[in-house]
């Protein structure tokens, strides 16, 4: 991707460079932790039993 802004503004590619760095490296800081933990958004009661 950056090849291709190769003709294009400099401090736009400036700005891509430095998206894509940080990108790579929370990717490799994530890889760090072996299993991944599981995220969620989901709010989950573990107060209530299933079998009533």
């Amino acid at each position: 991707m950056l090849t291709a802004l190769d003709r294009t503004d400099p401090e736009v590619k400036e700005k891509y460079r430095e998206t894509a760095s940080m990108i790579v490296e929370n990717m490799a800081k994530s890889l760090k932790v072996w299993p991944p933990v599981i995220r969620t958004n989901l709010s989950i009661d573990t107060t209530r039993s299933e079998r009533g």
